[in-house]
């Protein structure tokens, strides 16, 4: 199943028609797809029309009516935002593998032209892509005018959308004066020009994800929902390598490949050559953290960790972390250490259920071989525990009072006497990562 997206403009009906013809023969199913922003007052005369193609091409059809909300940004790119997410609920619904989208030669010299002129980088300047899961453009080599010459042959009918025709829109400002002027003053083939520079950017963004690939696992690397990336490794690279693994890393983190504009990459290099301790706040609800080795990536406000009650020996998630906490009955006694992922509790000792939890607001603790107990907060900033993992530090407890504050540090209760019987080990084992 292929859903085009149609809105009923020359470009999309265009779509509709061409894959209509091609499916037979390649044993494709149709669907057309529609999204009525509500933006004009006949934007239902809009659904008719393409509902009336669907009945004529023989394809389902499906349509979805979205409420644009900008906060903060532009109606372009709210309603943007909105298109896709309605697409891809529709194509869901079809079942559909590929979203089709009538985007043409002109549209992509366009977008060239906007983010050239917006100090896009070389990763921008690829523009759009033929094929971008789950998203195909197959009519990105043809022009407007080609396309519409077609369906005058056949007397196909399309709509006209007033607002393309709206200089309050960028993408209008650039397509009906900028480009017409760069065709007259310095290349009638500019539109041509810049779809090249669009393909030939491609190719090299290709080569530098095959690098960037290279790196994982090496430079960088997952930790529960996070992305480090070692600060030595990445501070000794050129320039050019930094920026790529730095927007390699947040398209990981995100799934958005342009997330960070130029500014924030460099606000990142800056973080990476500063001292450890420092965060960077960054679009989208993400933050960075300078670490000691690393520079860290994630979210800004940690996955909410829920309190648990243990009954027993078990294996216990912990997604937000990237690991699970095994706790098993032991009858060797292991070696006594006070830090680290793993603790060692007299079994003897241990009040059933153990509760895990995030630590209360200003609780306290008393790490073994430590004079006496003092906030948990202080504890984890005289060890020099990164900003990241204090907020993410979990409690096991019984009810008489914390066993460990995990990873860090054990409780001085746990304290072996050496006439145990049976040992409680608990330890964090990674999740291997998919």
């Amino acid at each position: 199943m292929v859903l085009a997206a149609v809105s009923g403009g020359s470009d999309s009906v265009a779509l509709a028609r061409l894959l209509a013809l091609a499916a037979p023969e390649r044993g494709w199913r149709l669907a057309l797809g529609h999204v009525d922003h509500g933006l004009r007052p006949d934007s239902a005369e809009d659904a008719r029309f393409v509902a009336e193609l669907a009945g004529e091409l023989g394809a389902a059809y499906f349509c979805r009516k979205v409420t644009l909300a900008p906060r903060g940004r532009s109606l372009e790119e709210a309603a943007r935002e909105a298109r896709r997410e309605a697409l891809v609920d529709m194509a869901a619904q079809s079942g559909a593998r590929a979203v089709a989208l009538g985007h043409t030669l002109g549209d992509q010299a366009e977008t060239v032209l906007m983010r050239l002129l917006g100090g896009s980088g070389p990763s921008g300047l690829a523009a759009m892509r033929p094929w971008d899961e789950p998203w195909w453009r197959p009519l990105l080599a043809l022009g407007r005018e080609e396309l519409r010459a077609w369906l005058r042959t056949g007397s196909h009918l399309w709509r006209e959308d007033p607002t393309n025709q709206s200089p309050q829109f960028l993408r209008n400002r650039v397509r009906h004066r900028l480009l017409p002027l760069a065709e007259e003053l310095v290349n009638p083939r500019a539109s041509e020009a810049l779809a090249r520079l669009a393909a030939l950017s491609a190719d090299e963004e290709d080569l530098w994800e095959s690098w960037c690939a290279e790196q994982e696992g090496q430079v960088l690397r997952r930790q529960g929902t996070s992305l480090l990336l070692e600060a030595g490794a990445l501070a000794a690279m050129h320039p050019a390598r930094q920026r790529r693994l730095l927007r390699h890393a947040m398209k990981r983190l995100t799934g958005q490949g342009q997330h960070l504009l130029a500014p924030h990459v460099e606000q990142l290099l800056e973080l990476l050559a500063g001292s450890a301790g420092r965060k960077l706040t960054l679009p989208g609800g993400l933050m960075a953290w300078r670490e000691a080795a690393a520079l860290r990536l994630d979210r800004a406000d940690p996955p909410p960790c829920p309190a648990l009650l243990i009954q027993g020996p078990a294996t216990v998630e912990l997604p937000h972390l990237g690991a699970r906490l095994r706790l098993e009955l032991v009858h060797d006694k292991p070696p006594l250490t006070g830090r680290g992922a793993s603790a060692c509790l007299p079994a003897q000792a241990v009040r059933w259920p153990l509760e895990l939890r995030p630590p209360r607001p200003g609780e306290r603790f008393h790490p073994l071989g430590a004079p006496g107990g003092k906030r948990l907060s202080r504890i984890l900033i005289d060890r020099k525990i990164p900003l990241w993992w204090r907020a993410r530090t979990l409690i096991l407890a019984d009810r008489e009072g914390p066993w460990w504050a995990a990873p860090w540090a054990v409780a001085e209760r746990a304290r072996l006497k050496g006439t145990e019987s049976a040992y409680l080990r608990l330890s964090f084992v990674d999740t291997p990562q998919g």
